[in-house]
């Protein structure tokens, strides 16, 4: 077992070193180009976004809670980076599943120690569109809903600090699923019996799914993060879920 939140950082940077083997790199180039340019266009908006809402909040606080408002500032600019991070990665992730399929099953070979089969890539890719869809139908209406309740919580004083609390768990939660079930699909695991796995190691799970967060909320860094990031997926999945129930 992988201790809970730990070695999570160690994973992202042991993915980020294998994305440069030579069977994999290719594999990270041609999403990364088409995500730079959806890159370019969501900082952009999150920073102007950011600055507005941040404002709008601190400035709504009553007078007797002034003292905590840099710890609401700094709460809900965590928020902000969920919902950044999310928001960006569901997109670029939907770009770069067709590569990132084919990627999970390499490291998984690598992993453990196996040649990896002969495979249609065209096919392989084609099923981790697919599968990446039935990611987003899971994840939007639960989003939405999330996101509804923090927007409420957002406009009650003091609540108000559990709405930054709420939405990045969902965030790790989501983002977790999301990394380990490139190398789930590609070993025939349904999206349900992943989620009863990551629920059985929910803490290292959660662990692995803030760093994967974080990871996805750094401007520039977040390009490589992402591959990165489902490279440790994969990783993870073959040392803690793989042999569970």
């Amino acid at each position: 077992m992988i201790p809970a939140v730990t070695h999570s950082p160690t994973l992202i940077f042991e993915g980020f070193k294998l994305l440069w083997r030579r069977d994999i790199r290719w594999l990270v180039i041609i999403p990364l180009l088409i995500n730079i340019a959806l890159f370019a266009s969501a900082t952009g908006f999150a920073a102007s976004w950011l600055q507005n809402w941040v404002t709008t909040i601190t400035t709504s606080v009553p007078e007797w809670l002034q003292w905590l408002s840099w710890i609401i500032w700094f709460l809900f600019a965590i928020l902000a980076l969920a919902i950044y991070a999310f928001t960006f990665t569901i997109f670029a992730n939907l770009i770069g599943s067709p590569f990132y399929g084919v990627i999970a099953q390499r490291v998984i070979a690598a992993e453990t120690h196996t040649i990896p089969e002969a495979t249609n890539v065209a096919a392989s890719a084609w099923q981790s569109l697919v599968r990446e869809a039935q990611l987003i139908i899971y994840f939007v209406p639960r989003t939405l809903g999330v996101g509804i309740v923090a927007l409420i919580l957002s406009f009650i004083p003091v609540v108000n600090l559990l709405a930054p609390i709420i939405a990045a768990s969902w965030a790790a939660w989501c983002l977790c699923l999301q990394y380990l079930d490139y190398a789930a699909d590609t070993e025939g695991v349904s999206f349900v019996d992943l989620r009863n796995k990551v629920s059985a190691n929910r803490l290292s799970s959660m662990g692995f799914g803030f760093t994967a967060m974080v990871a996805s909320a750094v401007p520039v860094v977040n390009l490589v993060m992402l591959p990165a990031s489902v490279v440790a997926g994969s990783l993870l999945w073959c040392r803690q879920h793989r042999d569970i129930g």
